[in-house]
């Protein structure tokens, strides 16, 4: 993009020109998910919030760059860590809800974070308890901090920052060179070989968000349903890049709850949703009363996507488009009529034309493999020299392309790349990329009672599911697997339960024993006989 622009100054921008206009708000169901009252704050309160916990940061003395690993469901307290990292000239590291321990622990010495901020919970999920546990497993860690949830020990609380009447002083950071061209975000992705860090700088990351705001053309007066996990590239660059470039107005959507996304369509006067392409029906089958508003909805998918389904939500005059997620490395704009296609070579539909930047280019290289490069696309290993260790990490070739393992197939004729729906190696299950080879090799770490079948599945993308004849196998395997780093979340059969390990046993149950009262007293009385007969010495 070769612009000076970061995320910070898309907010100061915003807060200069719209100061007393609505901005950010928490859906109704954040108390029941999350905790703590829905906030509703103006484009002046939220700059004024996120200089506040920007300069608590800094007070804390964590350098310039450093990393700091943040957990959050998104809410307003998300979105505010994200930018007032971004203000302290720091680099946020999200780490995906439902990761655990062993997981969190590997990604936080793989990008060696020096702090941790984090949400009290999410769900059932106390994520602040299982944060200092992997910080004490961590050595770079020197703090960690959490918006939200009771007090541990080990664990700063930064809920006043986020409560003081006060106007804080402003932050800012002086950079000798470009401020854009620093890294803003690292994100986790999956290969063959395992996970790695991707980084990406705030130009990288708003040319994501180019894309999807070329598509649904977003003004001051746009309010966007954002429903993505901020803990991806595709959650920042769908919803929250073109909310800052817009200017308008962003209600915040905790997982787990589509219904009130639905109920909240017309009360909020939403314009732009953003739904996971799977969540998609409620949406668009919804009677025009309950969306009267809403004139673009874009999904997001790791999979093809037939269009075919949102034929008469078209034809009402609502604007569907797909981004296809490609891994970390980008999200791109499905071809209309083409399920799984995508515009091969530069992608003129999201750049416009002239002299406008090539946000996506794809190939198809000699191996049969989708290739892609452009502005959105991360340049550069990290951390800085992991390109000098072993691998897995994050490479391109020497033309700017970064192959994504995709099978794909070009049609030069219709100037088209039809992607497959799965990276060899690779297991996506519910929006979370998994090594396969590390998943078989924890079920056999974890007793092997059960071989894992990968299988497709319309709604998570892929399931792992196995056969087992005894109850008490899924039970003991479930318990295993924690410790390993997999965090299951539900079998066949089972029902999910409040408790840390969502499982139940589901062997039939046995009949319990009759009561036999006499049977009982007969038991006692033999023992007590027993005990005389040792007492007198027989």
């Amino acid at each position: 993009m070769a612009g000076r622009v970061t995320l910070d100054g898309l907010l100061r921008r915003a807060a200069e020109i719209r100061p007393e206009s609505r901005a950010l708000a928490d859906a109704p169901n954040r108390p029941h998910l999350i905790g703590g009252e829905p906030r509703q704050l103006s484009w002046a309160e939220l700059d004024g919030l996120v200089d506040a916990l920007a300069g608590r940061l800094r007070d804390m003395g964590l350098p310039t760059d450093a990393v700091v690993a943040t957990q959050f469901a998104l809410s307003s307290d998300a979105v505010i860590a994200l930018l007032a990292l971004s203000r302290a000239g720091l680099i946020a590291a999200p780490v995906p809800l439902g990761w655990g321990r062993r997981e969190t622990s590997a990604h936080l010495q793989r990008t060696g974070a020096r702090a941790i901020l984090t949400a009290g919970r999410v769900g059932p999920v106390d994520c602040a308890d299982m944060m200092r546990f992997a910080a004490a497993e961590t050595f770079s860690v020197r703090f960690v901090l959490s918006l939200g949830g009771p007090a541990l020990d080990g664990v700063i609380p930064l809920d006043d920052v986020l409560t003081l009447p006060v106007a804080a002083e402003r932050v800012e950071i002086a950079r000798p060179d470009n401020p854009a061209d620093h890294v803003a975000v690292v994100t986790t992705d999956a290969v063959a070989a395992g996970h790695i860090a991707v980084a990406r700088s705030h130009n990288e990351l708003i040319a994501g968000g180019l894309a999807a705001f070329m598509a649904g053309v977003p003004d001051e007066h746009s309010v966007f349903a954002a429903t993505l996990a901020p803990d991806c590239f595709a959650g920042i660059a769908l919803q929250i890049i073109p909310w800052l470039m817009a200017g308008g107005t962003l209600i915040a959507h905790p997982p787990l709850a589509l219904r009130v996304v639905v109920d909240r369509l017309a009360p909020d006067g939403t314009t732009h949703a953003v739904l996971p392409a799977a969540a998609a029906a409620a949406v668009v089958n919804a009677p025009l009363a309950r969306r009267p508003a809403l004139r673009h909805l874009a999904l997001f998918s790791r999979r093809p996507v037939e269009m075919q389904a949102f034929a008469e939500a078209v034809a009402e005059g609502l604007a569907v488009d797909i981004f296809l997620g490609i891994g970390e490395t980008a999200v791109a704009r499905a071809l209309k009529g083409q399920p799984g296609s995508l515009m091969l070579g530069p992608d003129t539909h999201t750049s416009g034309g002239g002299q406008s930047p090539i946000l996506i280019e794809t190939r198809v290289c000699p191996e049969g493999h989708l290739s892609v490069r452009g502005a959105m696309v991360p340049r550069s290993a990290f951390p800085p020299g992991a390109e000098n260790s072993q691998p897995p990490f994050w490479s391109i070739d020497e033309d700017g392309f970064r192959d994504t393992g995709l099978p794909a197939a070009a049609d030069k004729a219709r100037k088209s790349v039809a992607i497959g729906s799965r990276e060899p190696g690779v297991v996506s299950i519910g929006g979370r990329r998994f090594a396969e080879s590390a998943l078989r090799a924890a079920y056999v770490e974890a007793g092997g009672e059960i071989a894992p079948v990968i299988r497709p599945d319309p709604l998570l993308g892929d399931r792992v599911s196995g056969v087992v004849g005894d109850g008490r196998a899924i039970a003991g395997l479930a318990d295993r697997l924690l410790d390993t780093g997999v965090t299951p979340l539900a079998i066949p059969g089972g029902t999910r339960q409040a408790t840390q390990m969502p499982f139940e046993d589901t062997r039939p149950r046995e009949p319990e024993p009759l009561l036999d009262p006499l049977g009982d007293a007969h038991s006692a009385l033999a023992q007590l006989l027993s005990v005389a007969r040792a007492a007198a010495g027989y």
